[in-house]
C-alpha cells in the first residue's frame, strides 16, 4: 500500500517540549489535517516529522521504504517535501526561475519532463503562468503561496507537508487556495499533511484529522466523523 507515515516521540526546543506523541498515517491521494490553535504543536509536528527539530523515537516510512536515518535536506530528495509558512521563495527571481529551480535542487529524482511540471503548475495555479516571467518580490501574499507550493509540486512529491497555508491570507483568497489543494489532491495522488487553524476549509478538503491541544493529541479519525464530535465542536473547533 503506497503510505506516508511518522511516528514520533516527545518533541521541542531544547528542554521545551512542545509535542507529546503523535503517529501521522495519510494513503496516497489523500489529505490528513492537523488542527489546532495557535501554540498547539502544528508547527513542531510538521518540523519534527522533517527531522529539524529533535523527536524522540522518531520515525518515517514513505510507502515501504524507512527515511528516518536520512538528514533533513534529503528527504526532498526522497520525495518528502516540506512548504513552510511564510510563503517563502526567491522575491529576486522570475516565477518561471523559482518553479524551474525547485525541479533542479532535486536532481535526476524528477523524470517528468520540465515543461509537464510547469503545465500541471499552472493548471492548479493560473495566475502564475499569466504571469510567469514576473518577479516573484511582485506577487501578492496569496500569490506568493501559491506559488510556495508551485515550487513544491515541481519536486514531483511522494508526500506534501503544508504548513498553514491559508495564514494571514484574505477570505477570498483563501477560498482559492483551498479549491485548488482539493484538485492538487486528487489529481497528484500524492499523500498530503497539512498544518492548519481554518477549519471551515479544512474540513472541505481533508479526508482525516488529528486535532492538538497543548502538544498532545486530543482526537483523531476521518474527517467526517470528528467534525461530527460534539466535544471537538464546542471545545476545539467553536462549531
Amino acid at each position: 500500500m503506497r503510505q506516508f507515515a511518522a511516528q514520533l516521540g516527545s518533541a521541542g526546543y531544547g528542554r521545551l517540549k512542545v509535542l507529546g506523541a503523535l503517529d501521522v498515517v495519510v494513503r496516497s491521494g489523500q489529505m490528513l489535517v492537523i488542527l489546532g490553535s495557535n501554540g498547539a504543536g502544528k508547527t513542531t509536528a510538521l518540523k519534527a516529522i522533517m527531522g529539524t527539530v529533535a523527536s524522540e523515537g522518531r520515525r518515517v516510512v514513505l510507502d515501504d521504504t524507512d527515511l528516518s536515518r536520512h538528514p533533513s535536506w534529503r528527504l526532498p530528495v526522497m520525495g518528502v517535501v516540506l512548504v513552510p509558512d511564510g510563503a517563502r521563495c526567491f522575491p529576486n527571481l522570475s516565477i518561471l526561475d523559482n518553479l524551474r529551480g525547485a525541479r533542479l535542487a532535486v536532481g535526476g529524482r524528477v523524470r517528468t519532463a520540465e515543461a509537464d511540471l510547469l503545465e500541471g503548475v499552472f493548471r492548479f495555479f493560473p495566475v502564475l503562468g499569466q504571469r510567469s516571467a514576473s518577479m516573484a518580490g511582485t506577487l501578492s501574499g496569496g500569490q506568493r503561496q501559491m506559488l510556495a507550493i508551485g515550487r513544491a509540486l515541481m519536486t514531483e512529491p511522494r508526500a506534501l507537508l503544508l504548513d498553514e497555508p491559508s495564514a494571514g491570507l484574505a477570505p477570498r483568497i483563501v477560498e482559492e487556495l483551498f479549491m485548488s489543494l482539493g484538485e492538487i489532491k486528487r489529481r497528484q495522488g500524492c499523500a498530503i499533511v497539512m498544518a492548519e487553524q481554518n477549519v471551515g476549509y479544512a474540513t472541505q478538503v481533508a479526508d482525516d484529522c488529528v486535532v492538538l491541544e497543548e502538544g498532545r493529541a486530543a482526537l483523531a479519525g476521518r474527517m467526517a466523523d470528528v467534525v461530527q464530535h460534539e466535544r471537538l465542536r464546542t471545545a476545539y473547533l467553536g462549531l
